[in-house]
């Protein structure tokens, strides 16, 4: 292919991904393959919805390398490894969409569908976790990939990763993984998936952007009554540790010191420095409570101490700096 038109494909792919929910934010990324020899990827921290040409960059299959100061995405080596695998695959789509993300987080090694599901197959593959970036989760990708009869595979704690022979079929195989994952949530525990979006959002509290989300997962999750610990990726970088459950009186000292929390009876308490920062964030909690009622279903478990401690550092020292 040629390279302006790949690199044409991914931005219209980027905007595509953010409109559709698969990914939020910075999070996840998408290739394409321009020959035998090299691929373009989306920049590593670049707003999906402003991505141009020159975001978009060309990486050598040999070696990784790249020219220019603006860097590929960190999960370059990912795609890489799927070219080079996978003599079909033309387009590489690595996403963070929500139900495939919530079945992330059972600590299941593979799903079994009910009928066999186009550009999937009969089962999903669950790859084992392995930090973003890192060579082990490249590793642990690829041997799921070699085991799967079809194209997508779940990262455990963190999301999907889906090639194709075409932008077309990538797309459409990300579509019916989310719709495929989400009939399996839904006989699993039906309240995880039947839910419509509820939030509110105040403007300008303390010169902070606040969002509530109200959802029924959400506020099943608050009869827990305990702290909503991270079972993904990244609702870990940015929510951190753990997030607080508390009552209504801990609101006003909340808003006013950025910190977001649970709220007895209430919902999520989203706090940001603008609104992008507060939505984002009202999405990951939303999300990470329903991966963890599909990981208490199967007696699934929450990231590391230590893993989710890194991932918050990172965040804080280098993407949410580029998510700004």
């Amino acid at each position: 292919m040629e390279k302006r038109e790949a690199k044409k494909q991914v931005i219209q792919a980027g905007k595509e991904l953010s409109k559709s929910g698969l990914i939020a934010r910075t999070w996840g990324n998408v290739s394409c393959r321009v020959d035998d020899e090299t691929f373009v990827i989306t920049a590593s921290g670049r707003n999906y919805l402003t991505l141009t040409e020159e975001e978009v960059v060309e990486v050598k299959m040999s070696d990784l390398s790249y020219e220019g100061d603006i860097k590929p995405s960190s999960e370059k080596r990912i795609h890489r490894a799927i070219y080079q695998l996978k003599d079909d695959a033309q387009f590489v789509i690595h996403t963070h969409q929500e139900n495939a993300s919530a079945i992330s987080a059972m600590g299941v090694s593979e799903i079994e569908l009910n009928q066999a599901c186009e550009g999937i197959g009969e089962r999903v593959i669950c790859a084992e976790y392995g930090l973003p970036g890192t060579e082990t989760l490249c590793a642990n990708t690829v041997k799921a990939v070699s085991a799967s009869d079809g194209k997508a595979v779940i990262l455990k704690h963190h999301g999907a990763v889906i090639y194709g022979s075409s932008y077309e079929e990538a797309f459409r195989t990300a579509h019916n993984l989310e719709q495929a994952c989400g009939q399996y949530l839904d006989q699993l525990h039906p309240d995880i998936t039947r839910h419509p979006a509820s939030k509110e959002f105040i403007q300008n509290q303390h010169e902070k952007a606040v969002i509530w989300n109200c959802s029924p997962v959400v506020k099943a999750f608050l009869k827990e009554e305990i702290r909503l610990k991270p079972y993904l990726d990244d609702f870990a970088q940015m929510a951190g540790m753990s997030m607080k459950f508390a009552g209504p009186e801990a609101i006003e000292s909340a808003v006013r010191t950025g910190k977001s929390m649970l709220v007895r009876g209430r919902g999520a308490l989203c706090v940001g420095k603008n609104v992008s920062d507060a939505e984002a964030l009202s999405m990951l909690v939303e999300k990470n409570c329903k991966a963890y009622f599909a990981a208490k279903e199967s007696g699934g478990t929450p990231i590391k101490f230590f893993d989710r401690f890194l991932m918050r550092q990172i965040y804080l020292r280098k993407y949410s700096k580029l998510g700004e």
